[in-house]
């Protein structure tokens, strides 16, 4: 689980200005008397833009319904209405006025005024109302018919001098050249013969815009009128420039292609949207549908299919959502306590000194000890006695005295112990650098306790594998009061999920096998938060933020990933397909299905629905997991032929987010998502450029082949219909993938446009030809 971004909130602080005597003799108010504020004088309720919609007063009385002189009141303005003065003092008869003129901008505002002392406003209601008719826009600009018939709607827009939609008015359309191209009282324009060129006007109140239509030749190209092209090779991929028509062809013989619409845009609660229209395409090439519970199984070594696990990524948001609320602005304020007077022990910093330990040191099997087992942050605390079941050189393992009968037995306790010391904390120090030690013991606690099985029930459908909780690394008693964290236990620890045999826990059972399987992919998931978390914390004291949920969970997927590989011996960068990890080598295959399916589970879903996900957003979905890990694997196999220190660089940055992978892989992230978007698709389709390689991983082959219920990759794609407008709407940093045909010797021309123009700026285009 991951650690949001946390950032200071400043206190706002109230000022109640006394207003001193004037030469009228009147006393100052006191906030007391001021009790209501009344409209005396309403601005026009319909005002132009740039008008004057007049005066507005207002009246301050006290509880009596006098009016109270001295009291300041702040006029305040929504949409484009502005309030000259923006404040004023009210008078004798406890009056206060201001000008309100309409701005550029049509639509609705209000303007209100707040009364010092007094809690309820007075306010208006103004509707700015556009301008007269000063022009008219069309669109689309131009059209391109290639037969006798072909037909196209134009749409006009009166506009006021500041480009507001104006009050609706006649328009009328005529065709310069009737016989060439009809165009009716809706505008609907029609090819009447071949082969020529016309303007077809729209007319309103005086003004004029043109669209330009051209009608082909018999069998002339689509492309006529623009520039030639150079027909594209298989496995060749062209980035497209800004304009609105691209031609695209494929030379002597057929061709099919991929258009990959990508929003360089980092807004994640908006997306943007752009029509493509095909003229010349040849017959669409299929979609690969699948069903949305497709390939939930994956195959055995044998071949038997298999439930794949469902974890609950939701919980983990949720948890460090709540511990971001809790330690805001804590981080740099616990960074300056500890400059002052350095109270914990941190592994490469403050060493030697002395530190009360929750788990002592000296703990030996058998020790019961006492800790807060809730998934809470820093209250409401639930307390069970946990007992130390195993001690390993890195590891301390404890197991909840409430988890159920019939669990792991302590030579299972023993074998977790050992497998952290030599492969987790090895594989993850390695990557990410070396956790902090504020309890002074050396190690790391897993705790199993029933409370993680308690998170779900057996209506959820999902399981909690375990958990890391920020609190632990907080003291009990912070830099200031705020930030006391009762509920901390003060040291290294997460939270594991336990064996629960019928009945299980509130309904749900798991296995000690089922369990045991996912304990080390978990474990080394938790361990990269933590050590992220203690690094920021005690370490890096430069970061004043823990690391975006985004990018924080994707490295946690990493590590299941580098999990995998040192399990299974084998290597990044190797193009690792159905064979490499399953079928030439079954004994290894229990490793992917434990340590790396969940990664290309979460992939999935993003696969099915790019154009709405991204792999990076704040709302820390599946999709979201599955791409974030793609694109930092992506994105490491690029600019490095090993790992070697970029993980570390990750867990030892005090960035956030996009600054992050900026420092880290020094340059633009953003065309960095960019290739990754290109590579989601071209990879393994036979391109040889670089920057479109997925080096370690071939998602086609996994996908279509471990797999089971997928014929092919399950990359949602549109295919384009000649002539047919498709719209698509993309989210930031996130792609649509449109599929389509060209015929031997025939050129395809593409119309790109948002709102009837070239495409607004953010949408970046590249065309591939796969066949």
């Amino acid at each position: 689980m991951l650690i949001r971004s946390m950032r200071a909130v400043p206190m706002l602080a109230a000022l109640v200005l006394a207003v001193a005597c004037g030469s009228d003799g009147l006393a100052p108010a006191m906030s007391s008397d001021a009790a209501s504020v009344t409209v005396s004088t309403l601005p026009s309720a319909n005002v132009g833009v740039g008008a004057s919609a007049g005066t507005f007063t207002v009246k301050v009385s006290n509880p009596s319904g006098a009016g109270v002189p001295g009291v300041l009141v702040k006029f305040n303005t929504t949409g484009a209405l502005v309030a000259a003065p923006a404040s004023a003092t009210t008078d004798a008869a406890g009056m206060a006025s201001t000008q309100i003129t309409a701005g550029t901008i049509a639509g609705s505002g209000i303007v209100s005024a707040v009364a010092t002392g007094v809690t309820t406003a007075g306010s208006a209601s103004i509707t700015i109302i556009p301008g007269t008719t000063t022009a008219i826009a069309v669109s689309p600009k131009t059209i391109r018919f290639d037969a006798v018939g072909d037909t196209a709607r134009i749409s006009a827009v009166i506009q006021d001098q500041y480009g507001n939609v104006a009050a609706a008015a006649a328009v009328t359309y005529a065709s310069l050249d009737p016989s060439l191209v009809s165009v009716d009282a809706a505008g609907l324009a029609r090819a009447i013969r071949l082969n020529g060129s016309t303007r077809i006007v729209a007319s309103s109140n005086g003004k004029s815009d043109t669209t330009v239509v051209t009608v082909l030749a018999a069998g002339a190209s689509a492309c006529t009128g623009f520039a030639s092209t150079t027909p594209m090779l298989v496995g060749e991929i062209r980035t497209l420039s800004t304009a609105q028509y691209q031609c695209v062809s494929s030379g002597a013989a057929a061709g099919e292609f991929a258009l990959v619409a990508f929003n360089s845009s980092t807004d994640q609660y908006g997306a943007l949207s752009v029509s493509v229209t095909g003229d010349g395409l040849a017959v669409p090439p299929a979609n690969a549908l699948i069903t949305p519970n497709a390939a939930r199984a994956i195959t055995s070594a044998s071949g038997t299919a298999t439930p794949a696990p469902q974890r609950n990524e939701q919980f983990h948001v949720d948890l460090l959502e709540r511990a971001n609320r809790q330690f805001k602005g804590g981080l740099a304020r616990l960074h300056a306590a500890l400059q002052l007077t350095p109270s914990r022990s941190v592994i490469g910093s403050n060493a030697g000194v002395t530190a009360a330990s929750v788990i002592p040191v000296a703990a030996k099997v058998g020790d019961l000890i006492t800790l807060n087992v809730s998934s809470s942050i820093c209250t409401s605390p639930i307390y069970h006695g946990l007992r130390v079941v195993a001690i390993g050189s890195k590891s301390i393992v404890l197991a909840d005295t409430l988890n159920p009968a019939g669990g792991f037995a302590s030579a299972d306790y023993s074998r977790i112990a050992a497998n952290f010391d030599t492969l987790v904390y090895a594989l993850d120090v390695g990557a990410f650098g070396a956790p902090s030690d504020i309890d002074g013991n050396g190690k790391v606690a897993i705790l199993f306790t029933r409370t993680v099985n308690e998170l779900v029930d057996s209506n959820s459908g999902y399981y909690v594998g375990g958990f890391f909780n920020p609190r632990d690394l907080f003291p009990k008693k912070g830099a200031t009061t705020s930030d006391d964290c009762a509920g901390s236990n003060e040291g290294e620890m997460f939270y594991m999920l336990v064996p629960a045999p019928s009945p299980g826990i509130n309904g749900v059972t798991h296995t000690a096998g089922f369990v045991d399987s996912l304990t080390t992919g978990i474990v080394a998931h938790e361990f990269q938060h933590l050590i992220n978390a203690g690094r920021r914390i005690y370490v890096n004291t430069g970061a004043t933020a823990f690391e975006e949920s985004w990018l924080n969970e994707g490295l946690s997927h990493i590590a299941e990933e580098l999990l995998y590989y040192r399990e299974s011996k084998l290597s990044p960068r190797q193009n690792l397909d159905d064979a490499a990890i399953r079928t030439n080598n079954p004994s290894i295959y229990p490793f992917w299905k434990n340590d790396a399916s969940s990664n290309f589970s979460r992939f999935l879903t993003y696969l099915r629905a790019p154009e709405t996900n991204s792999p990076y957003g704040p709302d820390d979905q599946l999709a979201t997991r599955g791409a974030s890990w793609a694109f930092l694997r992506y994105a490491a196999d690029r600019l490095a032929t090993t790992d070697g220190t970029i993980w570390q660089r990750f867990d030892n940055a005090t960035t956030t987010g996009l600054a992050t992978l900026q420092w880290v892989f020094g340059q633009d992230p953003l065309a960095l998502f960019r290739d990754f978007a290109v590579a989601t698709y071209a990879d393994d389709l036979g391109s040889t450029d670089p920057r479109f390689v997925n080096a370690s991983w071939n998602f086609r082959s996994i996908f279509t082949t471990t797999f089971l219920g997928l014929s092919s990759y399950p990359l949602k794609t549109t295919s384009l219909i000649d002539k047919t407008k498709t719209n698509v709407s993309v989210r930031g940093l996130s792609a649509a993938y449109l599929r389509f045909s060209s015929a031997a010797g025939k050129e395809a021309l593409i119309n790109l446009s948002s709102g009837g123009a070239a495409p607004i700026s953010p949408l970046l285009f590249t065309v591939m030809r796969t066949k």
